[in-house]
């Protein structure tokens, strides 16, 4: 077999049925074993479990050297949550939402993303982990080079 340039070239191999079956087996053994945890972890995906709890979250943040004001419940209504509790996190304004479940907090990112948008954001996010969205806005520009905002949604992934 030659290539366009007229260079040898060996076929492409195909995995055989022994090889097949192998990855099928391992592949069913893996889907049982995320079954069988059961944890939100497990039937997320990697790096998708679940989200920290506002201590959890509120310390990562101190801990990566942001300022955090004291957070406040917000009106859930705006997010499609189940609560919302607002704050500042390095002068950058943040909203922590939950949700009844992961696909429920998945599902409010996009329109979370939109009225950011329409609001006029330059710099912003939001992003869903487990049952919980995180929105953060820069509405006064204290984050110029993004870097507080990267910081926030880290700690909120981690």
């Amino acid at each position: 077999m030659t290539d366009p340039r007229g260079d040898r070239v060996s076929a492409p191999r195909r995995a055989g049925a022994f090889g097949s079956l192998a990855a099928g087996v391992a592949l069913a053994a893996l889907a049982a074993l995320a079954l069988a945890c059961g944890d939100e972890q497990a039937q997320a995906g990697p790096g998708q479990g679940p989200a920290p709890d506002d201590d959890a979250l509120f310390g990562a943040w101190k801990q990566a050297g942001l300022e955090v004001s004291a957070f406040t419940d917000a009106d859930p209504a705006r997010h499609q949550a189940a609560s919302c509790r607002a704050g500042t996190v390095g002068g950058v304004e943040v909203v922590v939402c939950s949700y009844a479940s992961a696909e429920a907090a998945a599902a409010a990112q996009e329109p979370a993303l939109a009225r950011l948008e329409q609001g006029g954001a330059t710099t912003a996010s939001a992003l869903a982990r487990g049952s919980r969205l995180l929105v953060v806005d820069d509405k006064r520009k204290a984050d110029p080079s993004g870097r507080t905002i990267h910081a926030i949604t880290a700690a909120f992934r981690r």
